[in-house]
């Protein structure tokens, strides 16, 4: 099972490569005088997905486990408010921070509690929150603006050896933590497993559920650490930042393999996926492409995700079918006598 799954991670992340270069090269010889190709604008794709990418990496737990978290997008909002509000009181970068991630941590586990105690389907219930949390930065209100000379701005706008941004820096990190936890950690075969067959888990003695909320509250951890660098990146935000935000991180982990039918995918796919989805970002915006176009994508990914579900479910019933068909045949075959 081991061979198998690392052979399947492997393979997809090799042709997500793959489609990161040819993307790379399309947008460099289409666009004039080569600016594509320069290292800084190569690199700085990454600064416009980052703080997606951060997000993708829980949310490819929770799809793991055939879970979704429809609320990522205000979820994240909220706690850079909370942030910026603790920052615009108190000056101080620490407790700020604390805070931010102590609300995301809080309304994460408020979806996951939620999942793992009910029998409500994830989709319904982070649904239902993300209307909650949409709310709170409205009572929150207004716009949250930083400029140039803030500490944390010029940290989170700055770059390691003058080129390499420090938001790719912080993703790259975060990536190697969740890769490890995917593929070397208990948790992570849990998961796997969870997605595949969750009854069959519960059964062997494994609390399922308490995965589940964790998942959910990981995941709302990494949404208040999305919004402080959406805040020293954009410099801004307001009530109506986390808009559509879940369509494009949920579009990044089905990109990078992962089934919306639970069971299959990897932190690795997810990852290039990141980058493939910041090289479209900042390749259509130099060509003066709208942002209709950017989400057109992004829909037709999700379609064809949801295409697959579906023939994966078909084929799974046929499957099912067919065992519990053989099973019959088999106990009625009368026995042979000596």
């Amino acid at each position: 099972m081991k061979i198998g799954k690392k052979k399947l991670n492997i393979s997809n992340a090799v042709v997500l490569t793959v489609i990161l270069i040819l993307l790379i090269v399309a947008f460099g010889l289409i666009i004039p005088r080569g600016v594509f190709f320069r290292p800084d604008v190569l690199l700085g794709t990454t600064t416009d997905v980052a703080y997606l990418g951060v997000m993708a990496l829980p949310m490819t737990f929770i799809i793991l486990t055939a879970g979704i978290d429809l609320s990522v997008g205000f979820l994240m909002c909220a706690s850079a408010m909370f942030f910026s509000t603790a920052y615009g009181a108190t000056g101080s970068l620490v407790p700020s921070v604390l805070i931010a991630l102590a609300s995301g941590a809080l309304f994460g586990f408020i979806n996951g509690i939620i999942v793992a105690k009910t029998k409500i389907h994830s989709w319904l219930v982070t649904l239902s929150t993300m209307y909650v949390f949409q709310a709170i930065t409205w009572f929150i209100g207004g716009t949250h603006s930083y400029a140039s000379g803030e500490a944390f701005v010029d940290f989170l706008r700055g770059d390691v050896l003058g080129i390499v941004p420090i938001q790719l820096v912080i993703l790259i990190v975060f990536w190697i933590i969740f890769d490890l936890l995917d593929t070397r950690s208990t948790l992570g075969r849990y998961l796997h497993a969870i997605g595949h067959n969750e009854n069959g888990v519960m059964f062997s003695g494994v609390d399922a559920k308490m995965i589940q909320c964790l998942i959910f509250v990981m995941m709302g951890v990494m949404c208040a650490v999305a919004g402080v660098m959406f805040l020293g990146s954009s410099w801004e935000i307001n009530q109506t930042t986390g808009l559509n935000m879940n369509i494009e991180v949920i579009a990044i982990v089905v990109l990078g393999g992962t089934s919306v039918a639970g069971g299959t995918g990897s932190i690795r796919g997810t990852f290039v996926a990141t980058l493939i989805v910041g090289v479209l970002r900042r390749g259509l915006a130099l060509m003066g492409m709208s942002g209709d176009v950017y989400n057109f994508i992004l829909g037709v990914v999700l379609l064809c995700a949801l295409v697959a579900f579906t023939q994966s479910e078909i084929r799974k019933r046929q499957a099912s079918r067919e065992a519990a068909l053989a099973n019959l045949n088999e106990s009625s075959a009368p026995e042979k006598t000596s």
